[in-house]
């Protein structure tokens, strides 16, 4: 008998041993943010703005916009005084309160979401017709294009409707986390017909023909413009974007048009580490233009030139929407990931990344971490995404107005906490189109930079 028990006593150990072992597992698998892959919304069809929603259908969408709002962004953990939301909520709510057209709660909502000051939370604007008018947003003021060259003329009126109310009007319904991206916004659609007649301009058409629109300029001329569709050019072959490398002398460039990490961009990362190990000591990693993804694409560039950027900090959200559209086991918390100032620089390479406007999301990153980590040469102008930031989307669909946008669901704090900048300024400020000859004056005649 005392033979037996012995027996029993190792399996007992290594039973508890097991069990302990497999709680401490399911414990910590709930805990961090493992995913498994999720399902997001189907996009509905776009509604005419003109459509009318009854109180019921408005009241109902704006429900579940905010429900969903406040359970997924993490400003509400982050923030502690809610006061200023509380009242941006009300606003809302106000503007909501009754029948009225799709177009006009589109607004409404998307005046909700501009109080984030978000770049990745709005709405899924689009436009079908614009003003026949060729213009360029810069300094403050709208500007005339004659015969492909920026006059001295300013836009001061369309439609008889200041054009200080039409860029409030913008302001109010694109999130801006800087004044670059309220530069973008404004230039943008500063000539889309539902911005404008949401201003106030009278844009309607008569017998099926487009009315006219004045437009008056700061040296008191006019232009009559008509709205156009843009047409797609059927006979063009569509190629789409993808990233590509190339040699040009004793450089290598990258054209890092999108954070995808595909085999696309591992063949490239393989092609840079065979260079920097055959001895090309100058990189220029192009991300002007970069809208973002995945950052594991920038961690890839970097790590093919025996690179490691600093790490940020990051706060995610859980909630019943990020775990059906993300996968994660958790439904609500959050979680916090610590970064780290520690970095891997390569004095041997002289890395430049090139930024303009919109880079954006994933590919700010990137510059952040070369900042950061003083692994580089930032040349080019300031992102429109600040370097501390609201990101990761989920897709929000509202049911009775078809509206789609997005809500992040995670906030990045850059490795250097104390900077508190909203933009990020390149070492070297040029124009977007001037910054890659500059890259290449700089490399070849700062040889000890």
């Amino acid at each position: 008998m005392k033979q037996h028990k012995t027996k029993k006593k190792p399996i007992i150990l290594i039973t508890i041993l097991f069990l302990a072992l497999i709680t401490v597992g399911v414990i910590g698998f709930y805990r961090f943010p493992i995913s498994f892959g999720g399902q997001y919304p189907e996009r509905p069809e776009a509604l005419a703005t003109d459509i009318l929603l009854t109180k019921e259908q408005v009241m109902e969408d704006q429900d579940f916009a905010i429900r969903f709002v406040e359970d997924t962004h993490p400003y509400f953990v982050v923030q502690k005084d809610h006061a200023a939301y509380e009242q941006a909520r009300q606003n809302y709510i106000n503007a909501a309160s009754g029948e009225m057209s799709v177009g006009d709660f589109q607004a409404a909502t998307a005046e909700y979401l501009c109080f984030f000051e978000d770049g990745h939370t709005r709405i899924r604007w689009s436009e079908d017709e614009y003003l026949d008018m060729e213009q360029v947003y810069q300094d403050q003021n709208t500007y005339r294009i004659e015969n492909g060259i920026v006059s001295d003329q300013f836009v001061v009126e369309i439609g008889g409707v200041p054009i200080e109310n039409i860029y409030e009007t913008i302001d109010h319904i694109f999130p801006a986390e800087n004044d670059m991206a309220r530069q973008i916004n404004r230039g943008t659609y500063i000539t889309g017909r539902n911005i404008l007649e949401l201003a106030g301009v009278n844009t309607q058409e008569a017998d099926g023909i487009a009315e006219s629109v004045t437009v008056t300029y700061s040296d008191g001329s006019t232009e009559e413009c008509t709205f156009y569709k843009p047409e797609e050019d059927l006979d063009s072959e569509y190629e789409p974007t993808v990233n590509t490398w190339q040699m040009d002398g004793d450089i290598f460039v990258v054209n890092f048009v999108e954070c995808v990490d595909d085999a696309n961009l591992k063949s490239i990362a393989d092609e840079l580490e065979k260079a920097v190990k055959q001895g090309c000591n100058k990189v220029i990693i192009d991300a002007r233009g970069n809208g973002g993804g995945n950052s594991n694409a920038c961690k890839r560039l970097l790590g093919a030139m025996g690179m490691k950027g600093p790490g940020y900090d990051m706060l995610i959200r859980f909630s019943d929407e990020a775990s059906e559209q993300v996968g994660y086991l958790r439904d609500s918390g959050t979680f916090r990931w610590n970064g780290s100032a520690k970095c891997t620089v390569n004095d041997n390479v002289r890395l430049v990344v090139l930024c303009d406007r919109y880079t954006f999301s994933s590919a700010t990153m990137l510059c952040v971490w070369v900042r950061d980590g003083k692994l580089g040469t930032i040349i080019g102008e300031a992102s429109s995404n600040t370097p501390s930031s609201y990101g990761d989307i989920l897709y929000m669909s509202l049911p009775n107005s078809h509206i789609l946008a997005t809500v992040s669901h995670k906030q990045f704090i850059r490795p250097d906490e104390n900077n508190t900048e909203r933009a990020l300024t390149p070492d070297i400020q040029t124009s977007p189109d001037g910054a890659y000859q500059s890259a290449i004056d700089f490399l070849n005649h700062n040889e000890e930079g």
